[in-house]
């Protein structure tokens, strides 16, 4: 019923670019109903889609969840650092949401993190999203204070965003 799978090919690059647009949208919608702010959703797009080959093997990952033959969500991974990765992308369909997909996505990101040999995984997450966090912490992962500059975090935010760590 549920399959999480690898993007090895560019047979997958359209399901990915739908997942990253329908993310898009959506973090726009909620950016612009919780902090007041809207973002140019194609360009976000664009950076995303340049930003594909940080998330390929051996380094990364860029799983996709097919859920009774459909792709419903996405999660990626990358490398930040000696030992470090990063959690990029997480995001299911909300009409399959509910049903495990993000704690599978998730766990299977965990697993190839250590893999890898990744000690270390990070995230970071708007303070809103509540349930993302709930998944989070469920997980092991624990707040943590924040890593790199993460310029896609609008200046005026990032005090109140929610950085999260998980040791391996």
């Amino acid at each position: 019923m549920l399959k999480i799978l690898q993007v090895e090919t560019d047979k997958h690059k359209s399901h990915v670019q739908d997942l990253f647009l329908e993310y898009s949208n959506w973090t726009n919608l909620v950016f612009s109903q919780e902090l007041n702010i809207s973002f140019d959703v194609n360009a976000f797009l664009d950076q995303y889609m340049a930003q594909l080959h940080e998330f390929m093997p051996p380094e990364g990952r860029l799983l996709l969840a097919q859920y009774k033959g459909k792709i419903v969500g996405c999660a990626c991974l990358r490398q930040i650092g000696e030992g470090v990765g990063e959690i990029k992308r997480m995001y299911v369909k909300s009409e399959f949401r509910q049903k495990g997909i993000g704690r599978s996505l998730l766990e299977n990101l965990i697993y190839e993190a250590a893999n890898i040999g990744y000690s270390t995984l990070l995230l970071d997450t708007a303070p809103f999203a509540q349930e993302a966090q709930a998944l989070y912490r469920s997980l092991g992962f624990q707040d943590t204070e924040p890593y790199l500059e993460k310029i896609e975090i609008p200046p005026e935010y990032r005090e109140n965003w929610v950085f999260m760590e998980l040791k391996l």
